[in-house]
């Protein structure tokens, strides 16, 4: 094994690209105004209006755009702890297939969503977000204890981390589709690169642990009732908040 092999290379490639678009991202506004910046996003960000029009590649330019710095800063640190986690452990290449397949799933996941009326084909999601999760769902599998400093500089074991994103999401989820709340937020991409993460996690472990885990997450789930209470218990705390700021866009 190389040197480089040792290091996070791809995650840390990865979180300049974002940079350098978000810094084109504020010359085109500086330059050419809001408007212009507004048809970047339709135009390379990921909506069903666009797969219509044959507009592929949003599959992938969509992953690197982001709407605001806070939405920029705070997806890239949680795409440097998770993403390390899963290069580090699995390898470049097998990073790279849960990279890009968990936002293209979580894409997909926006796709149905429309199809059946529940989100406007004109509306653009942007963001590395669903990426994150389907890099959560991995790292939560094949490195559940290990200790991150995330989303505060307190060390935190991944799995706790992952579960809290996964309740937070799933109860935030039914909140907009069964309340007239209104979000910014794709969750169900969230929820798409989640599941693709996952099922990389159990290929991998192939174990009992995998299986402990998914047991756990559908025992939460059973219990949904109980979710809107945990999502005013957090608002309570202004967490809501954090993760809404973390998790901005797609």
């Amino acid at each position: 094994m190389t040197n480089d092999d040792k290091k996070p290379t791809l995650t840390y490639t990865l979180i300049i690209i974002c940079f350098i678009v978000f810094l084109l991202e504020l010359y085109y506004q500086y330059v050419y105004g809001e408007e212009f910046l507004n048809k970047i996003f339709y135009t390379y960000g990921f909506s069903y209006q666009s797969i219509l029009d044959k507009r592929f590649e949003v599959f992938i330019t969509s992953i690197f755009l982001h709407g605001s710095p806070d939405h920029l800063i705070l997806n890239v640190v949680a795409l440097f702890f998770f993403g390390k986690v899963v290069e580090l452990e699995l390898g470049k290449k097998k990073f790279l297939l849960i990279f890009f397949l968990s936002s293209i799933v979580g894409d997909l996941a926006v796709l149905f969503l429309t199809v059946i009326g529940l989100m406007s084909p004109l509306i653009s999601t942007i963001g590395v977000s669903a990426t994150i999760f389907g890099l959560m769902g991995t790292a939560m599998l094949i490195k559940p204890f290990d200790l991150i400093f995330y989303p505060y500089l307190i060390p935190i074991p991944l799995i706790l981390v992952a579960l809290i994103y996964t309740l937070y999401n799933i109860a935030a989820f039914l909140l907009v589709l069964t309340t007239t709340t209104e979000s910014n937020i794709s969750y169900i991409s969230h929820i798409g690169g989640l599941v693709c993460g996952m099922l990389f996690g159990f290929r991998e472990e192939g174990s009992r642990k995998g299986f402990i885990i998914l047991l756990f997450l559908l025992l939460l789930l059973i219990t949904t009732p109980f979710l809107f209470t945990i999502f005013k218990f957090l608002e309570a705390f202004n967490y809501v908040n954090v993760l809404s700021s973390i998790f901005g866009k797609k």
